[in-house]
């Protein structure tokens, strides 16, 4: 099972990175289009781009809520009974 963790736990960080990443790439790109009047660049990143960070978003959440269901298995510390003397 801890195998099944590490694997959700990078599929997480690797779908975040990406979506963080393009997020900020196509907001980038969205607002340079903008400012240079160009509809063929905000069409592209419309396009192409979006879906993609559309999907790394789902994966994303998906391994996120996985990751709260399944936690690790952690010792409870027992406590020690108290003696007077």
């Amino acid at each position: 099972m801890n195998t099944t963790r590490r694997l959700t736990e990078t599929v997480f960080v690797i779908t975040l990175g990406a979506l963080l990443i393009g997020g900020v790439l196509f907001v980038i790109g969205q607002a340079a289009g903008l400012v240079a009047g160009q509809n063929e660049w905000l069409e592209f990143f419309n396009n192409v781009i979006k879906p993609p960070i559309c999907i790394a978003a789902s994966i994303c959440a998906v391994a996120g809520l996985l990751l709260s269901y399944r936690r690790p298995n952690k010792a409870v510390p027992q406590q020690q009974k108290v003696t007077s003397s």
